[in-house]
Order: structure tokens, then C-alpha cells, then sequence
């Protein structure tokens, strides 16, 4: 079974602060699929297979 999950990078959030966020989310079981652009933002799509 699969989970996705969208995490967003707020327009006032730090670079740093959102790599810290994602690499926490890769350590727990998630993997990245895929990423893109939003007016500024970046916006990663991750799955989880349980």
C-alpha cells in the first residue's frame, strides 16, 4: 500500500529549515518522487511503501 504526501516550502521558510524538514521526512521511510516549482515555492511529492 502505498501513502503520498505533499511537503510545500513556505514563501517565508528558509531554505536550510525546509532541507532540515525534508531529510527528517527521507529518515523516517519516505522517498522523494518527484518536485517542481510554484511562484517561488518548491513543492516535493513523497511516498511511503508499507
Amino acid at each position: 500500500m502505498e501513502k503520498y504526501k505533499f511537503l510545500k516550502k513556505g514563501g517565508l521558510e528558509s531554505l536550510e529549515k525546509f532541507e532540515r524538514k525534508l531529510n527528517e521526512m527521507v529518515m523516517t521511510g519516505w522517498r522523494v518522487v518527484n518536485f517542481t516549482n510554484d511562484h517561488g515555492g518548491i513543492v516535493v511529492l513523497l511516498e511511503r511503501i508499507r
